[in-house]
């Protein structure tokens, strides 16, 4: 009985490290002239020194609702993600997982 005590309790321990979620990490953008005409272009730079999934942006409309794009799976430390925002929407943030 105390063996099957001991095993439970040691699975219950791996499926919560397994568990736990993943940190968001919001990055820092620079802006440029778009060559899309009433857009902005933000340049998003990973500079965690390591690497982060998931980056997504986040846009405000004109209503005020924000909505989110992603817009890569993966971005290495030190690379950048490049994405438009155009006439109708305000930059709100980029974000992503570590």
């Amino acid at each position: 009985m105390l063996d099957l005590f001991l095993s439970l309790a040691a699975t219950t321990a791996q499926v919560q490290i397994i568990a736990q979620a993943k940190s968001t990490i919001y990055l820092p953008v620079s802006t440029s002239q778009s060559s899309r005409k009433n857009c902005v272009t933000y340049t998003a730079t990973n500079s965690t020194g390591r690497s982060v999934s998931d980056v997504s942006v986040n846009r405000r409309d004109s209503r005020g609702q924000i909505n989110q794009s992603f817009l890569t799976t993966s971005l290495v430390a030190g690379k950048t993600v490049a994405f438009d925002v155009c006439e109708g929407y305000s930059f709100v943030n980029v974000e992503s997982k570590q």
